[in-house]
């Protein structure tokens, strides 16, 4: 069976190659935007009329995900993760294979006092949120056979994420603040990615399923704040960390002041086991910290 990753320059596709060593058993097949760009129409036709995807899957990590310039840069941002997204959909189902597109927490508005589940409503507020919501409408207008998992704060120890940016100030020893009223469910790209093979493994002998949406995070929620003081609990750095909130900080974009996403529907669909976000940070800084 063949798998195939757009996107794979980044963190969860940097993730899934790394993790394609263990299931060999797969046909891998990695795509940068020099080898697909999922934005031509033309290209998708041409490459899935030479590549037989049939019963196959495809996992869309590509994405406009720089979420301050996507305010400045609306256009790019919605050609990529909304009309990349509607490409796909539509070869899913022309060239019969699987999608698995994958999307953000930053399709919601932040006001809701409690995780959000799949069927609260978007209520997006930058225009990284608006063009990632867009993009799952494409994808749900293809009623069979595409899944969108919504994750939030993906990081890894491969890419120059939050985590990594934190680790380096303490490092650096200055005193630093890290926004406090931005609250989230801290995914770790190694763990999504295990996520993302058991539902291969849970739909590669099924024919036909309905589209749906599913999230996936790591266990719990914690404030930006307190995501930055673990990461100092871990290497035992006593380098000061104010708290700021956002409004002081005059940035572009809004960001959700809540965007915690609980994954109640994913555990029992797919029979997951999801770690706590503490157990995966802790992996993932102690492989910084090897580096």
């Amino acid at each position: 069976m063949k798998i195939v990753v757009t996107g794979c320059k980044g963190q969860l596709g940097t993730a899934l190659r790394s993790l394609s060593k263990k299931h060999d058993s797969y046909d891998w097949m990695f795509l940068s935007r020099n080898d697909l760009d999922i934005t031509d129409n033309d290209r998708i036709e041409a490459f899935f009329s030479e590549n037989d995807m049939s019963g196959s899957v495809l996992i869309n990590c590509s994405a406009y995900t720089d979420v301050e310039k996507a305010e400045d840069e609306t256009e790019k941002a919605f050609l990529i993760n909304r009309d990349g997204a509607k490409n796909l959909a539509r070869a899913s189902s022309s060239f019969c294979f699987r999608l698995i597109h994958i999307s953000t927490d930053f399709v919601f508005s932040g006001d809701k006092g409690s995780p959000y589940k799949e069927d609260d409503v978007p209520d997006p507020v930058s225009v990284y949120g608006k063009s990632k919501y867009a993009g799952e409408l494409e994808v749900l207008k293809c009623k069979k056979n595409c899944l969108i998992i919504r994750t939030s704060w993906l990081y890894s120890a491969t890419h120059n994420t939050f985590v990594k940016k934190i680790y380096s100030r303490l490092i650096d020893g200055k005193p630093f603040s890290v926004v406090l009223d931005e609250t989230g469910s801290p995914t770790y790209a190694a763990d999504l990615a295990e996520m993302l093979v058991s539902i291969i493994e849970r739909i590669k002998n099924v024919n036909v399923f309905p589209t749906g949406i599913y999230h996936f995070c790591n266990k719990g929620e914690v404030t930006r704040y307190y995501f930055a003081k673990k990461i100092a609990e871990i290497i035992r750095n006593s380098t000061s960390i104010q708290p700021v909130l956002s409004d002081e900080l005059n940035m572009k974009a809004r960001r959700p002041h809540n965007s915690a996403l609980d994954c109640v529907r994913s555990v029992k669909q797919f029979g997951l086991k999801i770690r706590p976000w503490e157990e995966a940070l802790k992996e993932a800084v102690n492989e910084i910290r090897s580096e």
